[in-house]
């Protein structure tokens, strides 16, 4: 259990974060609370209703962030998106890359089209922020990108011919990443749940068992607070566990061991 030094709530009240992917589900709640320890927080999702629906729950809690539809997977937009942030804050410190699709079907039956959707999604989206975002962090010297991933990219499963390279991509694209900015002062690492999550997508590749022991994504959400408030500590180039993270309090707690997590398939 974290101590009491730990269990103090990190403040961001100078930092700026975009996270994709956040109309629903853990993208949700990170940026639900990262925007609650005080940063500006620019909320990215293809869909206008999440996003309004977001804007909502955040006013409501009196933490209120900043929304953009955007297609995470379009180059044009993605550009845009982050050069009208610059424009209006300056800086940005935190990058989460957590929007992602997935299509469950043997790799006969896997459309073209789905596969290509699944990788722009997933991989494409979080080259092209990082190949946005790195200049301005390099520049100030200091940022965190945080690449949310999946037990699907340290192992393989059936069903997954998209998803499963697409988090493999990640994982890859993380370690080049910190590795071209060692000496930089900017931080890049992959995150995986490290615990079974209540999300749409698990709501299709859990089986009942895995269900019965699920979490909510607000439980793993604080995690990302961390990881920015602890950021000297951060590994670059390493995989964190956000589970144990969250309940830890502690970011050299929170590396990710070898002992994938196994999971039913429903394909």
């Amino acid at each position: 259990m974290p101590s009491a030094e730990q269990q103090v709530e990190p403040t961001l009240s100078r930092k700026v974060a975009i996270v994709t992917g956040a109309g629903a589900g853990l993208g949700r709640s990170i940026a639900l609370h990262l925007a609650e320890t005080g940063a500006t927080v620019v909320a990215l999702s293809l869909l206008q209703t999440e996003l309004d629906e977001l804007s909502e729950a955040a006013d409501a809690a009196g933490h209120p962030l900043l929304t953009q539809q955007v297609d995470v997977g379009n180059a044009e937009q993605v550009s845009q998106v982050v050069a009208d942030i610059l424009a209006r804050s300056g800086q940005i410190d935190i990058l989460v890359n957590n929007a992602g699709v997935i299509v469950l079907k043997p790799v006969e039956e896997m459309t073209v089209a789905e596969f290509d959707r699944v990788i722009t999604t997933n991989l494409r989206s979080v080259f092209l922020f990082a190949h946005e975002v790195v200049p301005a962090m390099r520049q100030r010297a200091q940022g965190l990108i945080v690449n949310v991933s999946s037990q699907s990219g340290i192992m393989g499963f059936a069903g997954e011919s998209g998803y499963c390279p697409s988090k493999h991509g990640v994982e890859g694209l993380t370690k080049t990443l910190a590795l071209e900015l060692a000496d930089s002062g900017v931080s890049v690492i992959s995150v995986t749940p490290g615990a079974f999550m209540r999300t749409a997508m698990s709501l299709i590749t859990l089986g009942p068992s895995e269900q019965a022991q699920w979490h909510e994504p607000a439980e793993l959400a604080p995690a990302f607070s961390l990881l920015a408030a602890q950021v000297d500590q951060v590994r670059s180039g390493e995989r964190y566990d956000i589970w144990r993270l969250a309940q830890s309090g502690s970011v050299a707690e929170g590396l990710a061991q070898n002992t994938p997590l196994r999971r039913a398939q429903a394909i």
